[in-house]
């Protein structure tokens, strides 16, 4: 099994678990996703899981940089920084960084320098179509 399929699975059963109340469920309810939800989050989503615009803009002038495009975007080390800002426990502080460093990777739109090194990063862009449900259609898309 590879690391995207462990990954998926990881995702899935702990979704499961906590949307169905099942580990087995191999799939998570919808209506119920809120529940996922864990501390340590940016607090982007409401408890309602409705996106709150004020609160991004907030999170991310607070801890983006400006990429070559002159566009925001964040990097690696701030979404650390993000992070350690709304760390709350260890679980959720662990939770949190697979997340956004599993984002990263995997829906990386541009490059931001830092020191003298150009490095990958998620545009804002990028990180609202995560918030709005159609990142991942588009990635399919790309990578058709």
């Amino acid at each position: 099994m590879g690391a995207a399929e462990v990954t998926a699975l990881a995702i899935v059963a702990a979704l499961s678990r906590q949307s169905r109340g099942s580990l087995l469920a191999k799939n998570g309810n919808v209506e119920n996703a809120r529940q996922g939800k864990h501390d340590s989050d940016t607090g982007i989503l409401d408890s309602r899981g409705r996106f709150n615009a004020r609160r991004f803009d907030k999170v991310f002038d607070a801890h983006s940089t400006v990429d070559r495009n002159g566009d925001k975007a964040f990097t690696a080390t701030e979404l650390t920084k993000m992070i350690k800002a709304n760390r709350e426990t260890l679980a959720g502080y662990v939770a949190a960084t697979a997340e956004w460093q599993l984002l990263l990777m995997i829906a990386a739109d541009t490059h931001a320098v830092e020191g003298d090194h150009t490095v990958p990063a998620l545009s804002v862009a990028r990180m609202k179509s995560f918030y709005d449900g159609t990142l991942f259609y588009k990635l399919a898309r790309e990578r058709v």
